[in-house]
């Protein structure tokens, strides 16, 4: 049976990640340069260096047209962050056949697939403040591109904001399950690749596009050869944007990697805009263009942004109204308690790193109110005032 990523197109162009030679498909399921046999599963090629072990294997099982082995093998693969180990191959085939019945939702799938505690962060990114300034950094530098591309795009949720409004998308990670669950789950029609940052981006230069890397660029190691891809692959037209870059001047209350300091980042970006990252929340909300902010008053910044070229974007984009047709429905993570309204965050972690979503909280008891008829019974107006507070999602079916 046909599904409907079978119509997706590839990822453009791609090439091997090492030797930068065009990749050519010789099968619907097998890319190769000629040397090289590179798997491609449910239409995310498998890209990732230093894993020739698993890549002959799952090749191998496509070869014997054993699919269902093929996708459990790659759903065991990790990043080097992972806290915890790999599942077994029993809980990634059990994965594959609930996913693909329709009987495991996306939630039940992240456990299943050991995500941890980042299986709370995925599963309620939508509501938080760094996913609302990743929409705001976007929209001050909108200029309808080709295309948009995300570097470590996780389970595609910015880029389904994005592929609502139309522009074709194009994600990249080095998680093979979360560009799975991508396609499953969030946007279905998007270009997938699995791929590591630590290697050239398989990708030939895709001209006028806007490549974003959002609250990971200080998880990569070599940050200027990741920066150095982002802007091949945006071309002299495109734009590059870097959102959520931590300071490391600031208490990160646990985020891992090597986060810079503002003047580290912005040596890496020669003429690049710089902005704390916390201004394009309140932009998402209420409007309005962040200024370009001296270095020198990003110090206490939590994390920052950064836009190249700094020029504001030719055309306008609003992620705070919802699509036509959206099916919106309550948060689930609000609460309306004795006149209050509080979100109800799934852990402690998350509960402190997202401590400054002001617009999840009210006192006022008509708000409460509010919430509870939201979905039904709310008027036009208030409806979109709540989609804009995430009060209202657009969650994807089988949340």
């Amino acid at each position: 049976m046909r599904q409907p990523w079978d119509t997706v197109a590839p990822p453009p162009h791609p090439r091997h990640p090492l030797t930068g030679l065009p990749l050519t498909r010789v099968s619907p399921e097998l890319w190769s340069d000629g040397a090289t046999r590179w798997p491609v599963v449910d239409g995310i090629p498998f890209l990732r260096t230093g894993r020739e072990a698993l890549r002959e294997a799952v090749v191998s099982a496509l070869e014997r047209s054993d699919r269902h082995h093929a996708r459990a093998l790659l759903l065991r693969d990790q990043d080097d962050h992972a806290r915890l180990p790999p599942p077994p191959l029993s809980a990634t085939a059990a994965v594959v056949a609930g996913v693909e019945s329709g009987t495991m939702g996306l939630r039940e799938a992240m456990e299943h697939l050991g995500f941890g505690p980042v299986a709370p962060y995925f599963a309620h990114r939508q509501s938080a403040p760094t996913f609302l300034s990743a929409l705001g950094l976007l929209a001050q530098h909108w200029d309808a591109p080709p295309c948009v591309v995300e570097l470590a795009c996780g389970i595609g949720q910015v880029l389904r904001e994005v592929s609502l409004r139309g522009p074709p998308v194009v994600g990249v990670d080095v998680v093979f399950a979360k560009l799975w669950l991508a396609r499953h789950f969030i946007v279905p029609q998007a270009a997938l690749l699995c791929a590591d940052a630590a290697a050239d981006l398989p990708l030939a230069p895709l001209e006028g596009a806007t490549v974003l890397c959002h609250d990971a660029l200080y998880f990569l190691p070599d940050k200027a050869r990741a920066l150095a891809e982002l802007r091949r692959v945006a071309g002299p037209s495109g734009r590059v944007l870097v959102g959520h870059a931590h300071n490391r001047h600031v208490d990160q209350r646990g985020v891992g990697g090597t986060p810079l300091d503002p003047a580290g980042y912005a040596a890496l970006m020669p003429g690049a805009a710089c902005y704390d990252d916390a201004a394009f929340v309140t932009r998402f909300l209420d409007g309005g263009a962040v200024a370009d902010t001296p270095l020198a008053e990003l110090e206490r910044a939590e994390a920052l942004s950064f836009a190249w070229p700094p020029t504001p974007g030719s055309r306008s984009i609003d992620f705070g109204v919802a699509v036509p047709g959206a099916r919106l429905s309550l948060n689930p993570l609000l609460e309306a308690r004795d006149g209050r309204v509080r979100p109800a965050w799934p852990t402690p972690g998350l509960a402190a790193e997202y401590a400054s979503a002001h617009y999840l909280r009210s006192d006022v008891p008509e708000d409460a109110a509010l919430l509870r008829r939201a979905a039904t019974d709310a008027t036009p107006e208030q409806q979109a005032a709540l989609v804009r507070r995430r009060w209202l999602l657009n969650l994807p079916e089988r949340w």
